[in-house]
């Protein structure tokens, strides 16, 4: 029994192990700006994924190297969709899907930790702490669609029914969620667009007068003369006009 064929996918994962590990801590350290602060993110969004990809993908050219060498004697087939798969073409195909899924992470860990970072530069920049949070969550979510698509693809299974089913079940879902959605997406309009923000004071309507003291996703918070708080949805800006002047944030 030649066991060379099953220890070597293994050796060869620890090597690169190391090599990669070290890689990633050079790469991480130096650099200046936002391709410094870029590197940084992607020296510690990388190693997990990475470490479990090299060795999930060692493990399984072992298992599979066992079963073409008759080491194990396993003979059966897997039905996926409209076809049937062998053990060995099953195995190398979840090792396709698992490495997506590993890439995937690591584009979400990526964004995360890169936005992160940009909130830190708040204090020294203009960029809005809310915007980049809702812009990181739908690009991870996005990520994250596009990764399972790609996997349930991978792995043979039928997109066209779950495409179809999905869109059906999306169009529902945005129909009994509109009000939630406009507000949403008010919300991004006004962050990105900025007609008013923290400390202005807008007149919108004859019923919303006040200071804003928040912009949320989902509503803007103002304070009115009496000093009462007042919940706006943000779908009403997009089709209101807006009076805006600025006034002190400390009320000096």
């Amino acid at each position: 029994m030649d066991f060379t064929k099953i220890v070597m996918p293994l050796l060869v994962a620890l090597i690169t192990q190391v090599m990669t590990t070290f890689i990633i801590a050079v790469f991480g350290k130096g650099g200046t700006g936002i391709l410094g602060e870029l590197r940084t993110a992607i020296s510690k969004s990388l190693p997990l994924p990475l470490s479990l990809t090299i060795w999930v993908v060692a493990i399984s050219i072992a298992i599979q190297n066992a079963v073409m060498a008759g080491t194990f004697n396993v003979e059966f087939t897997i039905p996926v969709g409209d076809k049937v798969y062998g053990i060995i073409d099953m195995i190398a195909l979840k090792r396709i899907a698992f490495v997506v899924l590993m890439v995937t992470w690591f584009i979400s860990r990526l964004i995360r930790t890169f936005s992160s970072m940009i909130e830190s530069w708040q204090h020294e920049s203009d960029f809005d702490p809310t915007a980049i949070q809702a812009l990181s969550s739908i690009s991870v979510v996005l990520t994250w669609i596009v990764g399972c698509i790609v996997v349930m693809q991978s792995v043979g299974m039928n997109m066209s029914a779950i495409i179809t089913v999905g869109g059906i079940g999306g169009a529902a879902f945005a129909f009994a969620s509109k009000d939630v959605i406009s507000n949403f997406f008010g919300g991004l309009l006004i962050m990105f667009n900025r007609p008013f923000g923290v400390g202005d004071q807008i007149e919108s309507g004859s019923k919303i007068n006040g200071k804003v003291t928040k912009i949320g996703l989902y509503a803007t918070w103002l304070e009115t003369e009496d000093g009462e708080a007042m919940y706006v949805p943000n779908a009403i800006f997009n089709s209101s006009e807006i009076k805006k002047s600025k006034t002190d944030i400390s009320g000096e």
